[in-house]
């Protein structure tokens, strides 16, 4: 049975091959020739039959007779306009270049002018007695001067510049001491305004009105130094050493050294009351007073037979503290000045 189907299944094929080559081919077994051809030269068949086939002479033939009847427009071609568009560009160009121009001759006329305005400054710096500027400069030019072969301008603005820089820092240099300098200056102003109001310093040991302000406040400092110098050695001194002596033990304070003790502190006290004449406006500076507080830095006391007597008869300041130390049984004192008065008198 399947080798029967395959027969069939052939023959089938081979019909509609038949069938669909029928259809390609003319009569006669001939090829279709209902198209138009056109050929150079015709058969003798197609000379009987050529319905479908011209000769190329006759399609040119048609041609002509068509071009003849039908004139052809000549096609213009359109024009190009040319524009040309480099002109702006050309033109900025020329515009940068005149700016740049115009910059570069500003910045040469300013380089210049600073140029003069320093020569002017050097100038006026060298017509000062003492200035920094004159040896530089001068130095500068001999150098210059020495050069045989001569510099270019940019050579010459360079050097300005940097003597110009280091001129400009000498005067920040100089412009900051004159700024410490007035900064002292106006501190040792207000100090001197201070001791000239606290102190009398024209009242002082070795005050000399021909010297001027310094030399006078350091008279006081040296004065300060040598009564405190006085009143440590010959005061303050022996009273630690006698409260370092009892201070273990101070119920057993010998009298001796219970008298001694009163009659420092209270010489120590007439000390500073006398030495405060210096110091208080209130208080009249008399006498041997500043002799005495001379004599301080010769470790020196005072002076007995330069004080007065105790008036018994009148009454005095001096008599009063007297009365007052007879009662404290303090007959003696290491300083018994008070008003220029010896109190040691009986």
């Amino acid at each position: 049975m399947t080798m029967r189907y395959k027969i069939y299944f052939s023959l089938l094929l081979l019909v509609f091959s038949a069938g669909l080559f029928a259809q390609s081919t003319g009569p006669g077994g001939q090829p279709d020739t209902k198209h138009i051809r056109i050929v150079d030269t015709l058969t003798a068949q197609e000379k009987v039959n050529r319905n479908p086939v011209i000769l190329k002479a006759e399609l040119d033939s048609m041609i002509s007779h068509y071009n003849a009847s039908h004139p052809q427009q000549v096609l213009k071609e359109p024009v190009k306009v040319t524009s040309n568009d480099s002109n702006p560009y050309i033109m900025a160009g020329l515009f940068a270049i005149l700016v740049l121009l115009s910059f570069i001759i500003y910045i040469f006329y300013r380089q210049q002018h600073k140029i003069n305005r320093t020569i002017a400054g050097l100038n006026e710096k060298l017509k000062q007695p003492g200035s920094n500027a004159d040896n530089g400069f001068h130095a500068i030019s001999k150098e210059k001067k020495g050069k045989t072969a001569p510099q270019s301008l940019e050579n010459k603005i360079y050097d300005l510049n940097a003597e110009l820089h280091k001129l400009s820092k000498e005067n920040e240099g100089l412009n900051r001491v004159i700024k410490e300098y007035n900064g002292i200056q106006h501190e040792f102003d207000s100090l001197k305004h201070g001791i000239l109001k606290t102190y009398k310093v024209k009242n002082y040991p070795g005050y000399d009105k021909t010297k001027d302000e310094t030399w006078a406040m350091q008279g006081v400092f040296q004065t300060e130094n040598l009564v405190a110098n006085y009143a440590y050695e010959k005061f303050m001194k022996p009273i630690l050493a006698i409260t370092d002596v009892n201070k273990n033990s101070p119920a057993k304070l010998s009298d001796a050294d219970r008298e001694k003790l009163l009659d420092l502190l209270v010489s120590l006290s007439l000390l500073y009351i006398e030495y405060l004449y210096l110091r208080v406006n209130d208080l009249s500076i008399g006498g041997k007073m500043v002799e005495r507080i001379q004599g301080f830095s010769k470790g020196n006391g005072p002076d007995i037979s330069l004080l007065k007597k105790l008036n018994t008869e009148f009454g005095s300041r001096a008599l009063v503290l007297k009365m007052a130390l007879n009662r404290a049984e303090l007959y003696q004192l290491s300083y018994p000045v008070f008003d220029e008065t010896n109190l040691n008198n009986q």
